[in-house]
């Protein structure tokens, strides 16, 4: 900024803290041995399931509570996103370029669905920096399209465009399985 390069006087515009984490009320430290060893949980769950837990239990400015719980959780909807994309893979194959013509009413919604969650997680993220909403908006998408594939004529261009959104929006948070 001495310079004349920057535009503001600090050496950044924004500033985001986090909070601490804590276990069994107290916060983590080596001198009180109430640590959790990424290792461990890398190992057993998988980088992506101890990334997408830390973001997603606590806003970033508040202090995360560790849960052994929360993390099998966040490891069992990864699962169910990888599921859901090797369901549909074969008919989205198959699929070739996507037309969106003469959609039925579940068809539309869900694709309502879809483009509501990307401005959700947009805003999310890009503005607000609230990880553990935008991850819940994915969530809720994923859930409606395990509800959209049970109807009775399910639009493989719709679920293609549902999935793949899941997946790119996933992406910053879960790199590993959304590249696979």
């Amino acid at each position: 900024r001495d310079f004349g390069y920057l535009k503001v006087d600090e050496p950044f515009e924004n500033l985001l803290t986090q909070g601490m984490v804590c276990m069994d009320g107290s916060k983590m430290s080596k001198s009180k041995g109430n640590v959790v060893s990424p290792e461990e949980i890398i190992n057993k769950y998988g980088a992506d399931t101890a990334r997408m837990f830390i973001l997603f239990a606590a806003p970033p400015e508040r202090d995360l509570e560790w849960s052994d719980q929360g993390v099998e959780g966040c490891f069992r909807f990864l699962n169910r996103v990888w599921r859901l994309a090797a369901q549909y893979e074969e008919g989205l194959k198959s699929l070739g370029s996507a037309s969106f013509e003469d959609l039925d009413s579940e068809a539309k919604k869900m694709r309502f669905m879809t483009h509501s969650t990307i401005k959700r997680v947009t805003n999310d993220v890009g503005t607000r920096f609230n990880f553990n909403t935008a991850i819940s908006a994915v969530m809720e998408l994923v859930n409606a399209l395990y509800l959209y594939k049970e109807q009775k004529d399910v639009n493989l261009a719709v679920a293609r465009e549902g999935i793949e959104t899941v997946l790119k929006l996933l992406a910053p948070f879960a790199p590993h399985i959304t590249e696979e």
